[in-house]
């Protein structure tokens, strides 16, 4: 399994003798700051001129470069610069947990399951399809965060109710480093149905974290005449500071910052008080309730129908916004899960139940596609009024799902497929999925239409693919009748 989330030490450091995955990168990040790389989901499969690389600059210390039109860093390792794509340095990652595992297994470790962000569109999760076959695993799911937490929590559960009563039904709200997501999960003996998910992707600890190293900014310059914003190191020792603080708040009313020699050979020492960290968050903590009231939006339900919330990811643990989840939700929170392992834990399961090698008892887990997928083709000449575009997977749709496509058709003809709302995807994302050719095609033997059916399939991926094609023709067979009325009824 892999929890792929962002999270303070999803890192990849680049040294003169050696790489750094994990907590190692973390650990040398103030002294190797240009040559370490974080954001590695966030940035994987994004164009290089995508708008939201901006928003991740704020988060990551090394250079970011064009690699053949995709997102990637630009690093100095083994003494030479080098141009990394995202997912290069995804399969590094993957590659040094596939080792950890081994070693911890004292066996091979060759079956995964990675999870990734609900919000993530075909060429981001086919770059961690690509991550992972770089890293020589072989990828049995990708599966959405929230989903995977929804596994974890059902697959233990042995009061679940049987299929003809109704089902329970599980808002998961994971507020994590950097995204905060929320599914309304519908739960019955041996299944799952994920209803709805919706998300905010600029939401987690970090962005907390930036809010108040940006106060004490601006308190250092004016009680310490320095400017951290100017000092990279600086900035980030601060921001170390600030994450330490955040926590001792979650837990009391108030919290010290205490930094030597930040910049300059200048000590900062400062506190502050849990009303006032809710305050300055308050931009941010307005927003609380938004993936929320989506969720039960578009699965169609009102916060009476939810029976359990569950709540899961680091973040989750402020107060504040506990507070506001509780209160809209008008239950109290329910934290069975381990917070910080609840989606890697679900991985595992899901991995148990995909590989030959394990044997659990089955759980039938079907996710819904994020943003509908249309398709469009060429008019046919001889069909004026024939429509030339159709979604065939709306919003909400299940996944696996496999849908049959017919053509009427003389010659070979282009299909594509597309996101049919691009406004709904992250950042700068092309809309566009994939071309496909359908050759072969000619008029039957009466000159006539020849009917091509195509088998479009989202996987267990969340991957569009049209996975065959056949033609159906129709032949004329005489076939003798014989006389059954002069037969002697007796």
């Amino acid at each position: 399994m892999a929890d792929c989330r962002s999270s303070p030490s999803s890192l990849v450091g680049f040294g003169p003798k050696s790489r750094y995955i994990g907590e190692a990168a973390k650990t040398q990040e103030i002294s190797n700051l240009k040559n370490t790389v974080g954001s590695l989901k966030r940035l994987a499969g994004r164009q290089y001129d995508d708008p939201e690389l901006e928003i991740e600059k704020q988060f990551i210390t090394c250079e970011l470069t064009d690699v053949q039109g995709q997102a990637g860093a630009r690093v100095s390792y083994l003494g030479h610069k080098e141009d990394f794509a995202f997912t290069q340095i995804i399969a590094m990652y993957l590659t040094k947990i596939k080792q950890i595992t081994s070693a911890e297994l004292r066996m091979p470790v060759s079956d995964v399951v990675v999870s990734v962000p609900a919000w993530f569109t075909d060429p981001q999760r086919r770059a961690l399809m690509d991550a992972a076959e770089f890293a020589g695993l072989k990828l049995l799911r990708l599966m959405n965060d929230t989903t995977a937490t929804a596994l974890g929590y059902g697959i233990t559960k042995v009061d679940l109710p049987p299929p003809e009563e109704r089902p329970r039904r599980v808002a998961f709200v994971d507020i994590g480093h950097s995204n905060y997501t929320c599914s309304i999960v519908a739960f019955k003996k041996g299944e799952l149905q994920v209803l709805s998910t919706a998300y905010d992707r600029h939401f987690g600890g970090r962005n907390f974290d930036k809010i108040l190293v940006d106060h004490f900014a601006t308190e250092f310059k004016e009680r310490y005449k320095i400017d951290i914003h100017s000092n990279p190191k600086a900035y980030l020792r601060v921001s170390t500071g600030v994450e330490k603080m955040k926590k001792v708040l979650s837990a009391n009313a108030v919290a010290p910052l205490n930094i030597e020699s930040v910049m300059n050979d200048v000590d900062v020492q400062t506190m502050l008080k849990r009303e006032e960290f809710e305050e300055l968050c308050k931009p941010l903590l307005d927003r609380a309730t938004v993936p929320l009231e989506q969720a039960l939006a578009d699965a169609k339900l009102s916060v009476e129908d939810i029976d359990i919330v569950e709540v899961v990811g680091g973040c989750s643990r402020i107060p504040i916004l506990k507070e506001k989840i509780s209160g809209f939700f008008n239950k109290t929170l329910s934290f069975t899960l381990n917070q910080d392992e609840a989606v890697a834990r679900g991985c595992t399961w899901a991995c148990a139940i995909l590989s030959p090698a394990f044997r659990v008892k089955d759980f039938s887990v079907h996710d819904i596609v994020p943003y509908p997928i249309e398709f469009t083709w060429e008019k046919s000449q001889e069909i004026p009024d024939e429509d030339t575009n159709l979604t065939v997977f709306p919003k909400g749709n299940a996944v696996p799902s496999t849908k049959i496509l017919t053509f009427y058709r003389k010659e070979n003809f282009d299909l594509e497929a597309r996101y049919a709302e691009p406004e709904s995807l992250p950042g700068k994302i092309s809309p566009w999925i994939g071309k496909f050719s359908i050759k072969n095609v000619h008029p039957d033997s009466k000159d006539d239409f020849m009917i091509c059916k195509l088998k479009a399939r989202v996987n267990l991926h969340g991957v569009l693919n049209v996975e065959s094609g056949y033609y159906v023709e129709e032949i004329e067979v005489e076939e003798e009748i014989k006389d059954e009325e002069n037969k002697d009824v007796s």
